[in-house]
């Protein structure tokens, strides 16, 4: 009476004006004594609406077995429709479908519950239904709530009745609706299979479940209009797409069974392909392959090699010997799909260097560049080195002797190949020297003797040394090759300088 007596309350307070025979019809109307087989019998807090001829459906759950004879809606005391469409509708793949039964209400009760009995139908106790209203000539205003599921319009708009085929809206949120069905319950045996529907790929497998209520018996026995299925429930899609039928029946009594539907649908044809698919590389080198995999999001692929090896993303390192090898990429989403390159290894060319000057003499602390040749490889850089001696060179091949007189030896090793490698010998001379002697002056003035150097004969010259007490003297700064031409003056105790002596000619030899 509780719910009685609030519906009352609100009915006076949101509806004042309303006839006293109204508000009897209202509370005998709610005061029925058939107990609510489904749907919800509470007031809910979220008032919603539906302009007229939009039909809205939500989804209920039979709390038990039974038969309906009345539906009930509570509608606010804003409500302006003039007639309500209530109805009872099936369930498949989760939308309304079939019409069951349906009411219609003229001159509802607004803020209050408003019932229509109906023509009787049985419902299973955890079946899923729909619960559908509809308002003309004005709007229809009820109350719901939300939870994890939705309520759906009818497509079709500008009804009139509701419809017997129900074709599905828009989806809301607001799912829960003040509105119920009810009847006498039944305690005769039912069944219930779980989920009510599911969507495979052709050999596929789902696991149904059966619930058996008001037998103390609850075996079932399954069958599938396609497909295989076990005697646990566990459903193995076929291989042609379609709807399909499971069917759990109770062994207590054989009249009674219920059923979930099967959509299969075809999987997407995996195919594989490999890029590039003829390649030709060298021994001991690389070749990056590309697998491109469709018909699936699962793009992964598993690589080998028939020579050689190749990692997970695809870059093959080819083997030492020569020959013609395969690479295979495999789809990890279907191991049936797969495709291949061919690889043609040929030998690695023989690589060789060889340094120009192989062999060279130079005094102390001179510098030779040296030059280095690779053939039989693209990369024709190399390193160099001193292995023997003090000298050093630097990464161009500019090399300097050491102050000192021995056998250097340098090295080119090429970068392509450690291994091979070319040399040149370096001997370090002592270095070159002109020795000068001349007559003393026959004049008892001459204090001191200068002496002058040039490169070409009568001059001009360069002083190289003065003011030498001797009749000597040794020229050391020389180069390997050159000419050289010598003159020598006399100096008296006033600086007077006489005039050049004969011109000597000394050639330096190499080096």
């Amino acid at each position: 009476m509780y719910d009685t007596i609030e519906s009352i309350k609100r009915f006076v307070s949101y509806a004042s004006l309303i006839s006293s025979i109204a508000i009897l019809f209202a509370y005998a109307a709610f005061a029925q004594t058939s107990p609510v087989v489904l749907g919800n019998s509470q007031i809910l807090s979220s008032l919603d609406s539906n302009d007229s001829g939009m039909a809205e459906a939500f989804p209920v759950t039979a709390n038990a077995t039974g038969q309906i004879n009345s539906l009930w809606v509570f509608l606010d005391s804003s409500n302006t429709a003039q007639s309500v469409w209530i109805a009872l509708y099936t369930s498949n793949s989760g939308h309304p479908r079939a019409l069951l039964t349906q009411a219609n209400i003229t001159n509802p009760v607004p803020g209050m519950w408003n019932t229509a009995a109906v023509p009787a139908i049985q419902v299973r106790q955890g079946a899923r239904y729909w619960l559908a209203l509809l308002g003309l000539n004005g709007q229809v205003r009820f109350h719901d709530g939300t939870s994890n599921c939705y309520s759906e319009t009818s497509r079709l708009r500008n009804l009139q009745s509701l419809p017997q085929t129900w074709w599905s809206g828009s989806r809301w949120s607001t799912c829960i609706v003040s509105m119920f069905a009810a009847g006498p319950k039944s305690d005769a045996p039912s069944v219930t299979v779980t989920p009510t529907s599911a969507s495979l790929h052709p050999g596929q497998q789902f696991q149904f479940s059966a619930t058996v209520n008001g037998s103390t018996n609850s075996g079932v026995t399954w069958t599938s209009s396609g497909g295989a299925l076990t005697s646990g429930g566990l459903y193995t899609a076929p291989s042609s797409a379609g709807t399909y039928t499971v069917t759990a029946t109770s062994v207590a009594d054989s009249s009674i069974s219920a059923s979930a539907q099967v959509s299969v649908t075809a999987t997407n044809v995996v195919s594989i392909s490999v890029t590039p698919t003829v390649a030709g590389v060298q021994a001991n080198s690389q070749q990056q392959f590309t697998a491109l995999v469709s018909g699936t999001s699962n793009t992964a692929v598993t690589w080998s090699a028939s020579g050689g090896t190749i990692n997970t993303s695809g870059l093959y390192t080819s083997p030492s010997s020569a020959g013609t090898y395969s690479v295979v990429a495999v789809s990890a989403a279907d191991t049936t799909k797969s495709a291949s390159a061919v690889i043609s290894v040929t030998a690695s060319p023989v690589i060789s260097v060889s340094i120009s000057p192989s062999s060279v003499s130079m005094p102390e602390k001179w510098q030779q560049q040296f030059s280095a040749t690779v053939s039989g490889s693209t990369n024709r850089a190399v390193t160099w080195a001193v292995i023997q001696g003090a000298g050093t060179i630097s990464s161009t091949g500019t090399f300097i002797a050491p102050p000192t007189v021995e056998t250097d030896v340098v090295a080119a090793t090429s970068q392509a190949d450690g291994t091979t490698s070319a040399s040149a010998t370096i001997n370090i001379v002592p270095p070159h020297s002109v020795s000068l002697n001349w007559n003393a002056s026959s004049s008892s003035d001459v204090i001191s003797y200068n002496v002058y150097r040039g490169t070409t004969t009568g001059g001009p010259y360069t002083e190289i040394q003065g003011g030498l007490a001797s009749v000597s003297y040794t020229d050391s700064s020389v180069q390997p090759g050159a000419v050289y031409y010598y003159v020598t003056t006399a100096v008296d105790a006033n600086q007077t300088e006489s005039e050049h002596s004969n011109e000597v000619q000394a050639f330096i030899p190499l080096p």
